[in-house]
C-alpha cells in the first residue's frame, strides 16, 4: 500500500503542475490563484500546499520538469560524436535545442510562462533568480566549448571565445524570444541546420564539419530529450 500511496502522490503532483501550466499561461502568474489550479487539477487547495509551499515552488518544479542543464546535454550528445569534437558537439547542441523548441509543446509553454507571463511586481520578477542561474550555467558550458574550439585554431581572429559565446547565446535567446512571443508569424518548425551552419561559419572554420549533421540520430537519443533554453 505504501508503494501505491507514493505513486498516487506523484500522480497528484504531476496533475497540479499540469494545471498550473495551463492556468499560468492563460492568465499570468500573479493572476493565477491556487483555487483555480486546484479546481483544474481536481484536488483541494491543501493538496497543493502539501506539495508546494508557494507559487515560486510551483515555478521551480515546472522548470525542473523541462530543464536539462547544458553540461548534461553535452555529456549525453558527446557519446554519439566520434572524438568528441567540440565544434560538431556545439552544432548538435544548438540543433537539439531548436528542434525541441519546435516540437515540444510543454517546453514552449513553460518557457512562455517564465519569460512572458511572470509579471514584474514591487518584489521584482518571480523567475529572475531561476533564469539568472540557468543563464550563467548555460553560458559557462558554451564558453568552455568555444574555448576548446579556439584551442583547435578553428575560431576566426580577432574573435575571442567570449565573443563567440555571446553571439551564440544571443542567437539562441533571440529565436526563443521570437517563437514564444510571435508564434503566428515566426515558425519554429523549419530546417534549422543551414541557419545554424551559416551562423557558425561566420565565427569558426567549419570545413571539418562537412555537409551532414548527426542531428537526425542524436536528437531523439534516450536521456537527451530535455533541453535548457539559453535565455
Amino acid at each position: 500500500m505504501a508503494r501505491k500511496t507514493k505513486f498516487e502522490s506523484a500522480q497528484t503532483r504531476e496533475r497540479i503542475l499540469d494545471a498550473a501550466e495551463i492556468e499560468m499561461q492563460a492568465r499570468g502568474v500573479s493572476q493565477t490563484s491556487l483555487e483555480r489550479i486546484a479546481a483544474r487539477a481536481d484536488v483541494t487547495r491543501g493538496a497543493i500546499y502539501w506539495h508546494f509551499a508557494h507559487k515560486r515552488a510551483l515555478l521551480e518544479a515546472m522548470l525542473s520538469r523541462t530543464h536539462l542543464p547544458l553540461r548534461d546535454l553535452r555529456q549525453c550528445l558527446s557519446q554519439h560524436i566520434p572524438g568528441n569534437e567540440p565544434l560538431r558537439l556545439l552544432r548538435e547542441m544548438m540543433l537539439h535545442g531548436l528542434h525541441r523548441l519546435a516540437t515540444d509543446a510543454q517546453h514552449r509553454r513553460v518557457c512562455h510562462i517564465i519569460l512572458h507571463r511572470c509579471e514584474i511586481t514591487e518584489q521584482g520578477h518571480p523567475a529572475d533568480a531561476l533564469m539568472g542561474a540557468m543563464f550563467e550555467d548555460a553560458r559557462a558550458v558554451m564558453l568552455s566549448l568555444c574555448s576548446e574550439i579556439a584551442a583547435q585554431k578553428q575560431l576566426y581572429e580577432p574573435l575571442a571565445p567570449q565573443d563567440a559565446t555571446d553571439m551564440i547565446m544571443a542567437f539562441m535567446s533571440g529565436n526563443y524570444e521570437c517563437v514564444l512571443r510571435h508564434p503566428d508569424i515566426y515558425n519554429a518548425k523549419r530546417d534549422w541546420q543551414p541557419i545554424v551552419d551559416a551562423l557558425l561559419s561566420g565565427i569558426f572554420d567549419t570545413s571539418s564539419l562537412g555537409s551532414e549533421s548527426l542531428h537526425s540520430t542524436t536528437v531523439q537519443t534516450t536521456g537527451c530529450s530535455n533541453f535548457e533554453p539559453t535565455d
